[in-house]
Order: C-alpha cells, then sequence, then structure tokens
C-alpha cells in the first residue's frame, strides 16, 4: 500500500515538495511499519543549500504526519526525491 501525500501548498517555501508513503520492514516473523518521507531539500550537513532549520521543520512535519496516522508508525525515513 503506497500513499503520497503532498506538502501544503502554503508552505513559506514552495520549492520544497515533500511526499509520504508507507512500507513495512520485514525480518523473520518482526514486522515494522515505516512512514517514508520524500523531499528536495538537501539533507547533507556541510553540502550547499543544507539548512538544519529546514530539516528540523521537516522532522516535525513527518512526525504530526506519523500521529495523525491511523495505524502506528515504528520509523520514520527521510529520503531525497530525484
Amino acid at each position: 500500500m503506497k500513499q503520497d501525500r503532498q506538502a501544503d501548498p502554503h508552505s513559506d517555501n514552495d520549492s520544497r515538495q515533500t511526499r509520504y508513503w508507507q512500507e513495512w520492514e520485514v525480518s523473520g516473523r518482526e514486522m515494522r511499519s515505516v512512514l517514508c518521507v520524500g523531499t528536495a531539500i538537501e539533507l547533507c550537513p556541510g553540502k550547499p543549500g543544507f539548512s538544519e532549520a529546514e530539516l528540523d521543520k521537516l522532522i516535525a512535519e513527518a512526525q504530526s504526519v506519523m500521529r495523525a496516522r491511523a495505524n502506528p508508525v515504528d520509523l520514520v525515513r527521510i529520503v531525497p526525491d530525484s
């Protein structure tokens, strides 16, 4: 099951696109729910365009989405969108 959700179109940085989808990690009989966050922001400190404030804002937004989900989420994974 893959559900994409775009970031709020009224955000203060319209160039930032954020997608959300859910995946599952399976190891033996253990299964964990993963909320994946695809983003166009720079994620590597030290690289041009990286902003710790912007990353913190993205993390807070992802945590809000995680809490709003009906099913529990075990992990959040932030990945660069290509």
